[in-house]
């Protein structure tokens, strides 16, 4: 996730005797609306037809080892699906509200009339056990999807500028007031200008490209074989916010599907209105405008940070890691996430930091249950300029546990779930240099939990335990008198800032000061 540049800136055929008899099962709740559970379904495999285009020009070839196939399972022992015990799936329905955010797209995209998605799926059947109950006489023809959103990040680094400049362009990564939202795209190019030589630097030393669209494809490839193992056929979506595959690519393939039920899963555990929230609203905004979303069941799984799936799989990671060390128990775990404007918080309501300290506890307190009694620090990352941020920083908190003693440190990457830049260079390379420098001897890093099997398998369960609640979306109408009185106040607030504009963008005192800040 290249949150790092944000921070920067400001910063399934049937058997045919099976069918008939669960036909005649069926659902006696909600009629295949969500009102019962399913017992056993079963699924197939990503069609190795569609694997091309699922993976993208780039991202078809190879897999790391994390990332490879899925646990195998025998599909003749299918046990009922357990709840997950915390019940914490988020689901919830999608509320009309937010602007449009422009993106950057090349002279060949904007060539074309239907946008192409780098994402596609099987085609899904389904099969059902004896024991199904509640199954929908439609079921068969019933096509489930699943959008992954992620943030996105630069393949080459000549994407490196136009990233930038759509990740600088959404209103919900540069707050402004509403009177100067029209300065919105000046200042992203501008920011998106000053910033590109200093991240393509970031870039190169990872090798001149984020990884993130490749990792979130094979996690992608693993959850689809997952739901299969959990008796679901899925088509499965992927939906980058800044760079492709953008999430309006991944949702104009769903429509062309024809899908009948979708979960949308943000590949973030932990909400913020920066990260979930802001591809959330490019959902809102597209079933505004178009009745085919408006009448599709929807369920977003907003945050999923206190699964038992996620907080065991993490502190397996944690677990393992710490082994390597000598003394193990001297090790001071140190979680590092990714860091937001206070005002975001304070402000704008954002649950992050609540969300952040409460995953936190529920790490240590499975880390506590094993008998791993180690201290630990949460620290937030990346900031940059004169505003604010998420306290405390991880910089400074590096450079005080080395004066404090601490020998051996074991930093956790808590908010992100893949390799990408702020862990493969702000964390592996300058923390770790930084704590080296502090006084720190013994430094190691947790790896991003990737296709780990438990970790996908929670996911898995997670999208089954959101269908049930997925639910058409009601739109809200605009009040005409409202939309009369906001022209009004934009056309007056249009002429003083158009002024503030002229004063920010051609004064070059202003323009060198902010430069410096950026760089």
């Amino acid at each position: 996730m290249c949150v790092k540049d944000l921070v920067d800136a400001l910063r399934l055929v049937p058997d045919q005797g099976k069918w008939e008899k669960a036909k005649a099962k069926a659902w006696q709740l909600g009629g295949g609306r969500g009102g019962g559970s399913m017992e056993c379904v079963r699924s197939g495999v990503l069609d190795p037809r569609c694997s091309p285009r699922f993976l993208g020009k780039k991202g078809g070839s190879g897999s790391p080892t994390s990332c490879g196939k899925a646990t195998s399972t025998n599909l003749a022992s299918c046990t009922k699906h357990k709840q997950n015990s915390h019940k914490n799936v988020k689901p919830s329905q999608l509320a009309a509200s937010g602007s449009s955010c422009f993106l950057h797209r090349s002279p060949l995209l904007k060539q074309r009339q239907n946008l192409s998605v780098r994402s596609t799926s099987a085609d899904v059947y389904t099969t059902f056990e004896k024991n199904v109950r509640a199954v929908s006489s439609h079921a068969a023809e019933e096509k489930v999807g699943v959008l992954l959103l992620n943030l996105g990040g630069p393949e080459t680094l000549d994407d490196v500028q136009p990233f930038l400049f759509n990740l600088f362009a959404d209103p919900d990564i540069i707050r402004l007031p509403r009177l100067f939202r029209f300065l919105q795209r000046p200042l992203a190019k501008l920011i998106s200008t000053f910033r590109a030589p200093k991240s393509k630097e970031g870039y190169a030393s990872i090798g001149g490209g984020s990884p993130l669209r490749k990792i979130t494809d094979e996690q992608a490839n693993a959850l689809k074989d997952a739901l299969k193992e959990k008796n679901l056929n899925a088509n499965i979506y992927v939906g980058m916010r800044y760079w492709y595959p953008f999430t309006e690519e991944a949702i104009d393939q769903i429509k062309k599907d024809k899908i009948t039920k979708l979960v949308v899963l943000p590949l973030y555990p932990q909400y913020s209105i920066s990260t979930s929230g802001s591809s959330i609203r490019v959902l809102q905004n597209i079933v505004k405008e178009d009745s085919y979303f408006a009448g599709l069941p929807i369920s977003i799984i907003e945050s999923w940070y206190q699964r038992d799936g996620y907080v065991k799989s993490m502190a397996d990671l944690i677990e393992k890691e710490l082994s390597i060390f000598s003394n193990p128990e001297e090790v001071m775990i140190f979680f590092s996430a990714h860091g937001v404007p206070l005002t975001y918080v304070t402000d704008a309501g954002d649950p992050y930091r609540d969300q952040m300290e409460d995953c936190i506890a529920l790490i240590m307190g499975e880390l506590k249950s094993r008998g791993i009694l180690n201290g630990h620090t949460l620290a937030y990352q990346s900031r940059v300029g004169p505003v604010q941020w998420l306290k405390p920083y991880t910089d400074e908190v590096l450079v005080e546990l080395g004066q404090q003693g601490v020998k051996s440190l074991l930093a956790v990457p808590v908010s992100f779930v893949s390799e990408h830049i702020e862990t493969l260079e702000e964390i592996d390379m300058e923390y770790k240099e930084l704590a080296l420098e502090s006084g720190i001897e013994n430094w190691g890093r947790v790896p991003a939990l990737g296709c780990t099997s438990s970790f996908i398998s929670d996911l898995a369960d997670a999208v089954v335990e959101a269908l049930p609640s997925a639910s058409a979306i009601v739109t809200k109408k605009v009040d005409e008198s409202d939309s009369d009185m906001d022209l009004m106040h934009y056309l007056s607030k249009m002429f003083f800032g158009s002024i503030l504009a002229f004063v920010l963008l051609l004064s070059p005192r202003l323009i060198s000061a902010f430069r410096n800040t950026l760089l």
